[in-house]
């Protein structure tokens, strides 16, 4: 694998933090993030839940809540943590880590 850049790294860092908040633990938060950087790289087009502002505290898919999500029920909690394609998605932006200031 090629070194990692700078932006990657910071992107790296913030969504390791996001997915703790999230609910992770450090190691799967930085396992997930790892990840993440590689679909990058590959341009897969897919996302996670735990990327996307849908996803509410307690688990569920605000968007299927409103009924947004054709074929889904409104009590969707979604797994979170699996590349999918979503019509619904939209980013969540983590919180810049201390390390990317």
């Amino acid at each position: 694998m090629a070194p990692w850049s700078e932006v990657e790294i910071n992107r790296f860092l913030a969504r390791q933090g996001m997915f703790n908040r999230r609910g992770l633990s450090p190691a799967d938060s930085e396992q997930l993030a790892e990840k993440c950087l590689l679909r990058d790289r590959d341009m897969d087009d897919r996302r996670m839940c735990i990327e996307c502002k849908n996803l509410q505290q307690g688990g569920g898919c605000f968007a299927a809540a409103q009924g947004w999500v054709a074929g889904a029920p409104r009590n969707l909690v979604p797994v979170k943590t699996m590349f999918q394609r979503c019509e619904r998605f939209e980013w969540a932006v983590p919180k810049a880590s201390k390390e990317s200031k």
